[in-house]
């Protein structure tokens, strides 16, 4: 349901690709292929299929070639972990999900040595971009992806119970289980420095990051709407906005659509009043510049998962068999 998107401000952010998607694709799938990772030449062909490295591209246009690597990295890690959950029983049972995450969770919290194929992978994706980070980011990029791993469980309940969840508390979770957090904290990286914690927690940074996070995941939504009707999955936001304001999949569409609008004006605000902060705390010049660069960096994120949520076939609805059409 994209189209409810035609007209929208979203197309007028600016749309750039890294010269090393292709580059990034054949390192992830390398990588995944030496760490042991796909446990099948299906998962293996569906990565090949999906461009890791295509996205990374698009979300970090102004990244070198070893930090899109690395992000091609961690999306390949993302996609298979999210596949084996969503597509198997592990995503409708919470409490067997939550002791099979016990010890990516583990990892992710620098408690724990990893000794899964997944395990191993995560400890090097960490280590990797902690590299030259300060600890406070790479303590929050822990944080955030143990958010991420929680989440899921949340997720698992939920279809497990047959609930769909609230409407409030789907969007925080929406960002959580979607992880977008963890994926922002790369653009730190990507952009070539940490914000200090008085910007990077400041009001204005914090709106424009969840402003930016939250039309990630619903432009998302948008693309993704008709192969979660078909798979039964309500963890959707036209889905969980149809059923609890009682609207049809079109209207709930737009509904999606214009609170996409709202995101960007959103992200527009908030980023005026970083620069006027910036400005209030006699911010240096280049520290200011780069605070302007990274919340810029967030909505192009969402600009380019776009681009590449309309080339990948990971969105495709699966195709209808006659009896479903009968049904």
């Amino acid at each position: 349901m994209i189209e409810a998107l035609m007209g929208s401000a979203v197309w007028a952010v600016p749309a750039r690709c890294a010269p090393h998607a292709a580059a990034a694709d054949a390192d992830a799938l390398r990588w995944v292929g030496t760490t042991g990772l796909c446990e099948t030449a299906e998962e293996s062909l569906g990565l090949a299929r999906i461009r890791p490295g295509l996205l990374a591209a698009w979300c970090h246009p102004r990244a070198d070639a070893a930090d899109c690597a690395l992000v091609a990295r961690w999306m390949a890690w993302l996609f298979l972990l999210d596949d084996r959950i969503d597509e198997s029983d592990l995503g409708r049972d919470a409490d067997r999900l939550d002791r099979h995450l016990t010890e990516l969770l583990g990892v992710a919290a620098g408690a724990r040595t990893a000794a899964s194929p997944m395990g191993r992978a995560l400890t090097d994706i960490i280590d990797r971009a902690a590299d030259g980070m300060p600890d406070s980011w790479q303590l929050r990029f822990r944080r955030h992806i143990t958010d991420y791993l929680s989440a899921c469980v949340w997720q698992a309940a939920h279809r497990q119970a047959g609930q769909t969840p609230e409407l409030d508390a789907f969007v925080v979770r929406r960002r959580e289980f979607g992880a977008i957090l963890p994926s922002f904290d790369l653009v730190e990286r990507t952009e070539s420095g940490c914000l200090p914690p008085s910007l990077h927690h400041s009001r204005p940074y914090q709106e424009a990051l969840t402003a930016a996070a939250n039309l990630v995941c619903w432009t998302n939504d948008l693309m993704t709407v008709e192969k979660e009707a078909a798979q039964g999955d309500p963890h959707n936001l036209v889905l969980v906005t149809a059923h609890h304001r009682g609207l049809d999949r079109h209207t709930a569409a737009r509904l999606v659509a214009q609170a996409c609008e709202e995101c960007l004006l959103t992200h527009e605000r908030a980023r005026h009043d970083l620069s006027t902060l910036t400005r209030i705390l006699d911010t240096p010049p280049r520290l200011r510049q780069h605070a302007d660069r990274c919340a810029d960096a967030l909505v192009e994120w969402a600009r380019g998962h776009l681009e590449w949520g309309l080339r990948t076939p990971r969105y495709d609805a699966p195709p209808v068999t006659p009896q479903a059409e009968a049904s």
